[in-house]
């Protein structure tokens, strides 16, 4: 019988319940995820960096702007969108506007900060999207058979679906949370 920790008296934790250690299956596969996390973006980041100039976290904000209407959007959106902290998010905004990439802008009424990709920017972005893609290819699809793909789809789907479901993230994580659900389903 595996021995089953109880936690102590809610420590802040959502639940107290039992704690289901991983079984071996679970645990090589979570090793394997957590390797992916790690390895898959430093890939991604250093063929970037050689081959267009930008990092794979800028290329990520400039491909949210650039699916926004006029290119823009608002920081803090942006930050939810790029998976980043506002703090360095407003770094790589500082990077990207000494390039000309993008500028910043106010809201309506002067109120908030948002961030335009503009026309040089969305050029340079088209330009890197290949070279982003092909490298996406080589690294994930061209070892996937076509059952892994759906696979890989519906799984992460799920999880994503879980994860966005737990934090509330604002209209733009609303609609992403709301599309992965309808695609895992």
């Amino acid at each position: 019988m595996k021995r089953q920790l109880i936690p102590a008296k809610d420590s802040g934790t959502k639940s107290a319940q039992p704690l289901r250690r991983l079984n071996h299956h679970e645990w090589s596969a979570w090793l394997q995820l957590v390797s992916t996390f790690t390895l898959l973006p430093a890939a991604l980041d250093s063929q970037l960096q050689r081959e267009a100039g930008m990092s794979h976290f800028e290329f990520g904000v400039m491909a949210a702007l650039s699916r926004q209407p006029d290119r823009r959007l608002q920081l803090k959106e942006l930050a939810v969108v790029a998976n980043g902290s506002l703090s360095r998010l407003s770094h790589v905004i500082s990077r990207l506007e000494r390039r000309g990439w993008v500028r910043r802008t106010s809201g309506p009424k002067g109120r908030a900060t948002h961030a335009q990709l503009t026309d040089e920017g969305y050029r340079k972005l088209m330009a890197a999207g290949p070279i982003h893609f092909r490298e996406v290819r080589r690294l994930v699809f061209d070892v996937l058979t076509p059952e892994e793909v759906k696979a890989l789809k519906q799984v992460t789907g799920r999880i994503n679906a879980g994860l966005l479901g737990e934090i509330n993230l604002g209209t733009l994580a609303r609609q992403t949370r709301e599309r992965s659900m309808r695609e895992s389903g």
